[in-house]
């Protein structure tokens, strides 16, 4: 479920401009203060239509992140339409070594280690809050929303030790080899994106699964046991929560079992999106079995959009925050989706306090080639 956007450049002081003696000098005034409350980032309905709007050169050809993020949006409504391609540069983690080969250097999620960044602890309040939604969280078990015949949203269902397990994780993979890289297009505009593969490597460029990466050949590693039970569990409580509502019409409402062999773990800042799409780079054996794609929601919320075709007037939207885990097989395998923006600032407080966590969505999606 990956693009990412812009950042405006930030200001600084040239030395060159400094004071003379030839005039006097010039008096500092404040700037006026920049609203940074929680009600002017936060996402609305009326964000709907806007928020597809992109005007940059930069952030028109990109994509932005979502489930199975990376995969271009067909503005004409045909993917055989996309004349652009996706071309996987490195970014400056990726260096040549002294015989030009890529030497890998990572991406750290986390703020670990960075000395320009001044952490300051969270008011008390914020963290009152996580620790009452923790607890009401817990006294009512199993939050299961079923959306349409073989999708469902599980509201908070990873534990928060869970949580902070899979960023943990995610960041040790994600700077060693095989890990954390930003692909870019072939006109040498970069995706604002970090992304890697467990299990095999997802190509932008071909759409297709490959055992290397193509720019540095590294091999994808194993999904990790962890990961894996807590997609079988989900699956697993999702039928369970649909045969017990629907006993008397289940058929085409439960979810095909599966065991995952390919994650795609991405990492984006708060103003990416992602266009409508399908995901069907999978084998014809899995996307015939209509194998779900299981998708893991981890620190900033996203406004989720999902329907029968690609009109964003038509879909349907749920709002995915950190914890949640949402699965679309069955009937709804090859249902669009995409992510319309990121709702700033809203990631858990004491999952940014318990793994340093950059601002932004982390978003892992698995399934079965």
């Amino acid at each position: 479920m990956s693009g990412y956007r812009r950042q405006g450049n930030r200001g600084g002081f040239d030395s060159r401009n400094k004071l003379s003696n030839a005039g006097p000098r010039m008096e500092w005034k404040p700037k006026g203060k920049v609203d940074v409350s929680l009600e002017s980032a936060s996402c609305s309905q009326n964000d709907k239509s806007s928020n597809m709007l992109i005007t940059e050169e930069s952030a028109a050809k990109d994509v932005v992140c979502g489930v199975d993020d990376l995969k271009l949006a067909s503005v004409s409504g045909n993917d055989d339409d996309n004349s652009q391609k996706v071309k996987q540069f490195g970014d400056k983690s990726q260096n040549e070594d002294v015989n030009g080969r890529l030497s890998h250097t990572g991406f750290d999620i986390c703020q670990k280690g960075v000395s320009s960044v001044i952490k300051l602890k969270p008011p008390l309040h914020k963290i009152n809050r996580d620790i009452r939604n923790q607890n009401k969280q817990s006294m009512k078990g199993k939050n299961i929303i079923f959306l349409r015949p073989g999708m469902v949203l599980m509201k908070g269902y990873i534990s928060f030790d869970d949580q902070v397990s899979i960023v943990k994780t995610c960041r040790d993979l994600g700077i060693s080899a095989g890990g954390f890289y930003q692909p870019g297009y072939s006109s040498g505009t970069k995706l604002h994106l970090k992304m890697f593969c467990l299990g095999k490597n997802w190509d932008p460029e071909s759409s297709k699964y490959t055992e290397f990466r193509p720019f540095d050949k590294s091999k994808p590693q194993e999904i990790p046991e962890k990961f894996q039970g807590i997609v079988k569990k989900a699956i697993q409580d999702s039928n369970e929560f649909i045969q017990g509502g629907n006993r008397s019409s289940d058929e085409g409402r439960l979810i095909p079992t599966m065991s995952p062999d390919i994650c795609i773990v991405n990492f984006y800042n708060k103003s990416g999106r992602l266009g409508l799409h399908q995901d069907k780079d999978e084998s014809e054996t899995s996307l015939r079995k209509e194998l779900p794609v299981v998708s893991f929601s981890l620190g900033d919320s996203a406004e989720f959009l999902y329907g029968e075709t690609r009109s964003i007037d038509e879909a349907e939207k749920v709002i995915l925050e950190s914890g949640d885990v949402l699965i679309f097989g069955g009937k709804s395998r090859l249902i669009y989706h995409g992510v319309t923006s990121i709702c700033p600032d809203t990631a858990p407080t004491l999952l940014i306090e318990a793994t340093d966590m950059s601002p932004g969505r982390l978003n892992l999606t698995f399934r079965k080639f």
